[in-house]
C-alpha cells in the first residue's frame, strides 16, 4: 500500500519546528550540528504531543530523563505547547536538502496505524518461504 501524501495547507511544521530550535539554540552545546539540534527539537515536539497522557499516568518526568538534554527539551516542550498546541501531528522524518528544512508528519492515528502495521510486518513468528 502506497503512502498517502497530503500537502499541508496551514502553518508549516518545518517553520514551527525551526522556531522552537532557534529559541533554545543557546541552551544546547555549540558543537552540535544543525541536524542534531533539529533532532532534539523533534524529540521535544513529539514529547509535547504526549505530555498530557504521560502526566496523567505519572510518566512524564520518567520519560524526560531518557533524553540527553532533558532540561532544554522540557523547556522546548513548554514552548511548543504554549505556541503551537493546536498542531499535534507527529514529526516522523525531516530533510535539510538544498538548505531547506522539510518535515514529514503523521496524524496521531496514522502514526499508530503505521507503527502497528510495521509490527505485524516484522512478526518474528512468521516463517519465511
Amino acid at each position: 500500500m502506497k503512502e498517502k501524501i497530503i500537502k499541508n495547507k496551514g502553518e508549516k511544521y518545518s517553520v514551527m519546528l525551526y522556531k522552537i530550535v532557534q529559541e533554545f539554540d543557546d541552551n544546547l552545546p555549540k558543537d552540535l550540528t544543525f541536524e542534531e539540534t533539529i533532532e532534539i527539537g523533534i524529540e521535544a515536539w513529539n514529547l509535547a504531543n504526549n505530555k498530557e497522557f504521560l502526566e496523567k499516568n505519572g510518566l512524564y518526568e520518567k520519560e524526560l530523563k531518557n533524553y540527553k538534554y532533558s532540561e532544554t527539551i522540557n523547556k522546548m516542550v513548554s514552548f511548543k505547547l504554549e505556541h503551537f498546541s493546536n498542531f499535534n501531528n507527529i514529526i516522523v522524518d525531516y530533510s535539510t536538502e538544498n538548505d531547506s528544512l522539510q518535515v514529514k508528519t503523521q496524524t496521531p492515528q496514522n502514526h499508530i496505524d503505521s507503527f502497528l502495521k510495521n509490527i505485524m510486518l516484522t512478526n518474528p513468528n512468521q516463517t519465511k518461504k
